[in-house]
């Protein structure tokens, strides 16, 4: 599977502008400790049936409160949502549409909810819409960056936002129709408030995508690499995927600090494709129908074209509650999903292991929201406890 030159980075550091402040960091072992979410959920939201605001399609972002009030967005509801520490429904706001407090996509980005204020930014309208503590409308406003709208959206600690849009559009990537390309980012910071950005890298190495012609490309193979993002304090963090490093990228643009640590081999081998083949027509299997096994055949026919040499080393970041940067593993067919937690000196110091079908919405020192989906596909948001795995 050929890869353009001009799209892999081997080294982010080289094709980043500006001085480099650099700590750097040996790779670390995986620590013994290890923790799981509680049996029984402190708080769970959502229904089979009945009131709609307790009916989720399409959850997407969630955060925890000081008070154990929780905002949930929902994107195929376009909508976000406030429920109180004992579930009860506090309001909704959002429908979809283009005016102030319409979406055409919503999302509750990591970082962007306190009890003052809640930031989202619409991918479909390049709008931030700003919310009160109680659901008012404080700010709408339109946002570009490099003048498109924004690829990646996260709010720090202190208020200040880190994202990232495109450097280079689709046409001008250098491929030939078929080649996979790396789509190439520029990552940016602004106030909250302010329309003008301040480009703090560029030429990204971002999702793996197949050229079909000019403007016009389509997700490059099932085990895509994909850069990720977290704004913190100090700036903001991000990886490639590439091997076992991410970096944070300060205000003014320096490298900050590095983590490293160690992992499996990358590369794909024949019993990594026989899991994913085997779990793809069990899918299939259960999904039913007279024509279930033909289905399957010409989708496996389609994408056995398209398997990568090599996994990403991680496919997300989440900057947790308490400070700590929690970097999700990459899942791998039949392995479990993992997150690993690194302390404020860059220290691993514990993994996270979620059941299947759970996602990471957000996390402090000793809980984490949860999305689930149960064995009819009802989507809940939970809070759980973390406890030590045994």
């Amino acid at each position: 599977m050929k890869l353009l030159v001009q799209a892999v980075a081997v080294s982010v550091v080289a094709l980043a502008a500006g001085p480099h402040r650099s700590v750097a960091q040996v790779g670390q072992p995986r620590p013994a400790a290890e923790v799981g979410l509680s049996v029984e959920p402190l708080l769970s939201i959502g229904l089979v049936e009945g009131a709609n605001e307790y009916l989720f399609a399409g959850i997407n972002g969630g955060a925890l409160l000081a008070d154990g009030s929780v905002v949930v967005s929902d994107r195929a509801h376009f909508r976000i949502q406030k429920f109180g520490p004992d579930g009860e429904h506090l309001w909704s706001r959002g429908r979809e549409g283009e005016g102030p407090g319409e979406f055409g996509y919503v999302q509750v980005a990591p970082g962007c909810v306190s009890a003052e204020r809640i930031v989202v930014y619409d991918i479909w309208t390049a709008r931030i819409s700003v919310f009160s503590g109680d659901g008012e409308l404080s700010d709408d406003y339109p946002f570009l960056f490099n003048g498109l709208p924004l690829r990646r959206f996260s709010c720090a600690p202190n208020g200040r936002l880190g994202f990232a849009g495109s450097s280079v559009r689709t046409g001008e990537t250098g491929a030939e129709p078929g080649e996979i390309f790396r789509e190439l980012l520029s990552l940016g910071s602004a106030e909250l408030g302010d329309t003008v950005a301040a480009t703090l890298r560029e030429r990204i190495p971002s999702s793996e995508m197949r050229y079909l012609g000019p403007g016009d490309a389509m997700p490059g193979n099932i085990w895509s690499h994909d850069a990720v993002f977290a704004a913190a304090d100090q700036g903001v963090w991000f990886g490639t995927g590439e091997d076992y490093e991410i970096e944070l990228v300060g205000w003014t643009g320096e490298t900050i600090r590095r983590i490293r640590w160690e992992g499996p081999d990358l590369n794909v081998t024949p019993e990594d494709i026989n899991r994913y083949r085997d779990s793809l027509e069990e899918s299939y299997r259960q999904g039913g129908g007279a024509d279930w096994r033909a289905r399957f055949q010409r989708r496996w026919e389609w994408e056995s074209e398209i398997v990568p040499d090599v996994f990403p080393a991680y496919q997300g970041l989440i900057m947790g509650d308490d400070g700590v940067l929690w970097v999700h593993d990459y899942l791998r067919p039949g392995e479990r999903s993992e997150w690993f937690a690194f302390d404020a000196d860059g220290n691993w110091t514990r993994t996270l292991v979620l059941p299947s079908r759970t996602v990471l919405l957000d996390i402090g020192p000793d809980w984490a929201v949860v999305r689930t989906l149960d064995e009819v596909d009802v989507q809940r948001v939970a809070v759980h406890a973390l406890v030590a795995n045994r």
